[in-house]
């Protein structure tokens, strides 16, 4: 599922709006499909950058992108979830 998909589906299920700074375009240099919006992304191919990113620049964030990917799936599957119903 792509991140602007659910970024609505959350703000569905939330009260408030979208801050500003996420809906801005931001551009990722991805080797296989060159400059994308990340929010155009699929979540596991955003993880799997962020977590590469963060590797490169900063190896004691190896336990922080557990945890936001975890969270990440858990968010996706209780979407799954709700829209099925």
């Amino acid at each position: 599922m792509k991140l602007k998909k659910l970024l609505e589906i959350n703000q569905m299920c939330e009260t408030g709006r979208i801050h500003f700074d996420i809906q801005e375009s931001f551009e990722y240099e991805s080797s296989s499909e060159g400059n994308i919006n990340i929010l155009d992304m699929d979540i596991v191919h955003f993880v799997r950058a962020f977590k590469l990113l963060n590797k490169q620049s900063n190896p004691k964030v190896e336990g922080s992108l557990h945890w936001i990917s975890d969270r990440l799936t858990g968010l996706a599957n209780e979407l799954k979830e709700y829209t099925d119903e």
